[in-house]
């Protein structure tokens, strides 16, 4: 995997159309156009952090690893239920890795082999664990059948950057689509893999139908995340 395809996996493919006039009963699409908060989402640093992981682990790159330790534990995440307004296929219990910034140095350990220089690196992470950590994304864990989608409402505040992204175990093809109240497509993001997220600001507080498409023939487990 390269570097300019990994950062490229922590944007998702923004779809609107023009916005319509908001009436009082919220009618129209529930995106706003004209508000892109500058600001980074603790979602978009795990994601960041996640992807960095698996490309050094692929890569046996310990400094990759050290990298993505270090941006995972500036990062709270909580352990959330989301509503799951359909399930694709019947759910089946399975653990999915979620690696903490602790599993992350222990693999950025035995990727080192010994080398002092790395070791050094390891100890001064562990040493900043306690700084500037940002509270936020809440994570759960999710099931979706072969051939399959499950289905999940979720609120966002309107004005407020809104984050989804989700991860499955590599093993099929997972995509993943947005629609706000009204039916309107708002994001989707659609590729070959199973790591999937969606960026975009509301513009009021709306709940929206967060769907996990299956393209594969092999049901799995995944981790979603949102702000």
């Amino acid at each position: 995997m390269k570097i300019a395809s990994l950062l490229a996996a922590t944007a998702a493919i923004t779809l609107a159309g023009s916005v319509l006039a908001q009436d009082a009963d919220e009618a129209g699409v529930n995106f706003a156009e004209d508000q892109r908060s500058e600001e980074t989402t603790g979602v978009e640093l795990l994601a960041l952090s996640q992807e960095l992981y698996a490309y050094g682990i692929d890569a046996r790159d310990p400094l990759a690893v050290i990298v993505a330790a270090r941006i995972r534990q500036g990062i709270d995440v909580e352990e959330r239920t989301y509503e799951v307004a359909e399930q694709g296929g019947d759910a089946e219990a399975a653990e999915i890795e979620f690696a903490s910034a602790a599993d992350m140095l222990d693999e950025a350990r035995v990727l080192a082999r010994g080398d002092e220089t790395i070791a050094g690196l390891i100890a001064e992470v562990e040493a900043d664990a306690a700084r500037g950590r940002v509270g936020g994304p809440g994570r759960d864990t999710g099931w979706v059948g072969a051939r399959s989608t499950t289905t999940y409402n979720i609120t966002f505040r309107g004005g407020e950057r809104a984050a989804v992204w989700a991860n499955g175990p590599g093993r099929t093809d997972l995509d993943m689509y947005v629609y706000d109240q009204n039916g309107n497509l708002i994001c989707r993001h659609i590729d070959y893999s199973d790591r999937m997220s969606c960026f975009w600001t509301p513009r009021w507080t709306g709940t929206f139908t967060v769907q996990i498409r299956n393209l594969g023939n092999v049901g799995v487990s995944f981790n979603v995340v949102t702000n």
